[in-house]
């Protein structure tokens, strides 16, 4: 799909959350504290991080889930592209893209976080990633786009939602009943010690059962894209900001039985993230499609430049490289360490802009000459 053919809202939101991933939150974080004196209040420095368990929910723990949401937002799009394209056999030709794509951001899970790359399996840790998160959400998502209608999609993620919280909420498990909610007792992290024993990480943040909620959140964005894609004019709109309320609300009423915790992506965390993805999307969607203008185009295209090449940008700020930092850091560093130590008594900060500001460069090299990591 050519660039001016896209849907320029899901670009730009999707530039915006890779944005915050790949160093403009650390810049940000930074420009703030410089801002106070180097006091930089509690309450706005928690929002940089990730909550802690049974701490309240923080901008922080967003990007993942709009990272999730905003895979399932173009695969309406794309879904759509691969039946025009691939005649009476769409559906096989599809499902092997699918798998491909699966196994493809599973493996490159495990070179960002799993430590692939040292090779030694006792080091190794196999399920552990946001992107093997989007791997699981699109494995789950792809058969209702597949086989299913928008009632489908709907219904497929109401189900997983409901399945995943009744899971947690009354099996029992390990000696225990169910419904327990402490970092290192419950359902879904005993599930990932009991299957990934040794290669799990080492943390409490679930992944093998929580992949219903990854499946959730990636047909709330499949929803959203269909409401972009089906619906003209104010109506996307309209229904985007309804059903983001609506989940919002939904939460309110559902923290009253089940606590919204991000380690283990309980199913009111996945309302509530929801409901702030489709109400972003919303506004996205109506400044930068609706609306449009040149002004509007103008505040687009820094975004699009990164949303566009999201796996590549990810992959840069993301895989280890020499000495424990970025594999961009080992490029930028030896470019520009130098310039930033100029400015002594904020080094940290001058290296992240120069550094970021490359970064946007290539990104913008790459865009303008359409080329693009596709996964």
């Amino acid at each position: 799909m050519e660039p001016a053919k896209r849907i320029v809202g899901i670009d730009a939101l999707r530039g915006l959350d890779m944005l915050m991933l790949t160093g403009g939150a650390g810049i940000l974080a930074g420009a703030l504290e410089l801002a106070f004196g180097g006091n930089m209040p509690a309450a706005w420095a928690a929002q940089f991080r990730h909550a802690e368990w049974g701490e309240p929910f923080t901008c922080w723990d967003l990007v993942m889930p709009l990272f999730l949401f905003i895979v399932g937002a173009s695969m309406p799009f794309a879904f759509a592209r691969y039946r025009e394209r691939g005649g009476g056999h769409w559906r096989l030709t599809t499902t092997w893209r699918v798998l491909r794509r699966v196994l493809l951001l599973f493996v490159l899970g495990m070179l960002v976080q799993g430590n692939l790359a040292s090779a030694n399996p006792l080091q190794m840790s196999i399920f552990c990633n946001t992107l093997q998160a989007i791997a699981a959400g699109y494995l789950l998502a792809a058969p209702f786009l597949m086989w299913g209608g928008v009632r489908g999609q709907a219904l497929g993620c109401l189900f997983f939602m409901v399945a995943y919280w009744a899971l947690l909420r009354f099996m029992p498990y390990g000696g225990h009943e169910g419904g327990r909610f402490l970092p290192d007792d419950n359902l879904a992290i005993y599930l990932d010690h009991l299957l990934q024993g040794s290669w799990q990480d080492g943390t409490p943040y679930s992944w093998i059962l929580t992949s219903l909620s990854f499946g959730s959140i990636t047909l709330m964005g499949v929803l959203g894209g269909q409401c972009l894609r089906l619906l003209p004019g104010w109506r996307s709109v309209v229904s985007l900001t309804i059903a983001g309320l609506a989940c919002l609300g939904a939460t309110l009423v559902l923290e009253l039985d089940t606590p919204l915790i991000k380690h283990i992506f309980s199913t009111t965390m996945v309302l509530w993230s929801g409901g702030w993805c489709l109400l972003l999307l919303a506004l996205f969607h109506l400044f930068f499609d609706f609306i449009g203008g040149p002004l509007l185009s103008a505040l687009a295209f820094p975004l699009r430049v990164i949303g566009c090449n999201a796996m590549l940008a990810y992959l840069l700020a993301e895989c280890p490289g020499i000495g424990g930092h970025s594999l961009w850091w080992g490029i930028a560093h030896p470019l520009l360490g130098g310039v930033a130590a100029l400015f002594p008594t904020h080094e940290a900060l001058a290296f992240d802009l120069l550094s970021y500001s490359l970064f946007w460069l290539v990104l913008c090299w790459l865009y303008r000459n359409r080329a693009f990591l596709r996964v």
